[in-house]
């Protein structure tokens, strides 16, 4: 996952998501990802190339598979948690990352609230697309790989 979320969130924030999402620096996970692979011993991954992040639409679709993503985390961070291995156990920074805060919900106000998306539905629908393949392609070539 962090092939991907790091290149998305450093996209992200050189498009101006910010301004998109105000509170973005809650929501961010780039560096909790990258403490856990340190944890565990593993290498920094090698990072795809992110998609077009142009405009509000565009990045709110983007941000929705990343906010999206904490609902899965649930379910991996209660296997993490039960793992034999400490560091495992050691590495759910980024998965229990917003535990306890409605953060799932704030993004939605703010999506289906957004003109932007309102004017360009389709352009909200291509970011999330967009970042929905980067996670299906890493995750084939990842079981390719093994």
């Amino acid at each position: 996952m962090a092939a991907v979320l790091l290149p998305l969130e450093r996209a992200l924030e050189g498009s101006g998501i910010r301004t998109t999402v105000p509170d973005w620096p809650e929501r961010r996970r780039a560096s909790l990802a990258v403490a856990d692979l340190q944890v565990l011993g593993a290498a920094s991954p090698r990072e795809i190339d992110p998609p077009s992040v142009d405009g509000e639409a565009r990045q709110l679709g983007i941000v929705y598979v990343l906010e999206g993503s904490r609902l899965g985390g649930k379910l991996l961070l209660r296997r993490a948690l039960g793992h034999p291995d400490p560091r495992v156990r050691a590495a759910t920074r980024y998965l229990s990352h917003g535990a306890g805060r409605d953060l799932w919900s704030s993004f939605l106000s703010r999506l289906e609230g957004s003109p932007a998306v309102t004017d360009a539905p389709d352009e909200a629908v291509a970011g999330a697309r967009a970042a929905f393949a980067l996670f299906g392609e890493r995750g084939a070539h990842q079981r390719g790989a093994q």
